[in-house]
């Protein structure tokens, strides 16, 4: 169980997140909604070490935990919203280097193994900048996956496909969220009821709204409410 008690970041005099707490039991799509500047990517830096909190404290299984710790980081996978890839690396070369950061000896079975759950057999040895936007957020996400993490963080993961390539990646993470916990950031109103099983509605860097996807009604007419 991931817990996130009271976490709070401030930029100067700016406040970016305000005591968000949230915990995360079961292996399902947790949404993170809110309008651009809401607060969504902060929190999900604080979630994978790259920022430091003002406050606020992290739990796993009831223990805190170091978000910049090694033996943290090694537990999730994270797909960061402009999905940063060395495009003159093969498919391959670049999920062997990833595995080989994330400390996996057998790198090769595990470039095999993540490139097959998410679709890549086919150009598994073809040039990353050579391919289409789609395919390069597939090979994020494998990269996201390789070591087996716990928790998945997806900030964004479909900004700038085109409707089939939408639909191929949801599909993927829904697939995913039976293995693991996922947590997905998007200010894309349908994409929240497609994927996720819960929602997380941030404004002005608060929580204002924790609740079952399937418990709201006209989700457009409450995220207008509440983020106005």
């Amino acid at each position: 169980m991931l817990e996130i008690k009271n976490i709070s970041k401030n930029f100067g005099s700016k406040t970016a997140l305000n005591e968000v707490s949230f915990s995360i039991k079961d292996k399902s799509v947790t949404g993170l909604l809110g309008p651009n500047g809401a607060g969504k990517t902060t929190l999900m830096r604080i979630l994978t070490g790259y920022f430091a909190s003002s406050g606020g404290e992290v739990y796993w299984d009831k223990k805190e935990i170091d978000t910049k710790s090694l033996i943290y980081k090694n537990r999730i996978g994270y797909l960061p919203e402009n999905n940063p890839l060395y495009g003159y690396m093969k498919v391959r070369e670049y999920l062997e280097y990833t595995a080989k950061l994330k400390g996996v000896d057998d790198y090769l079975t595990e470039s095999l193994r993540v490139a097959k759950e998410c679709g890549l057999g086919d150009v598994f040895e073809n040039k990353i900048e050579t391919l289409s936007k789609g395919y390069k957020q597939r090979v994020g996400l494998a990269a996201a996956l390789t070591g087996d993490p716990e928790l998945l963080i997806l900030d964004e993961p479909t900004t700038g496909l085109d409707p089939n390539q939408i639909i191929e990646i949801r599909k993927l993470i829904k697939k995913l969220a039976k293995q693991k916990m996922v947590i997905l950031s998007t200010h894309i109103l349908p994409e929240a009821s497609a994927i996720c099983s819960r929602l997380l509605i941030i404004s002005q860097g608060k929580i204002v709204l924790d609740e079952t996807t399937a418990k709201i009604k006209n989700l457009e007419k409450k995220f207008i409410q509440l983020t106005s």
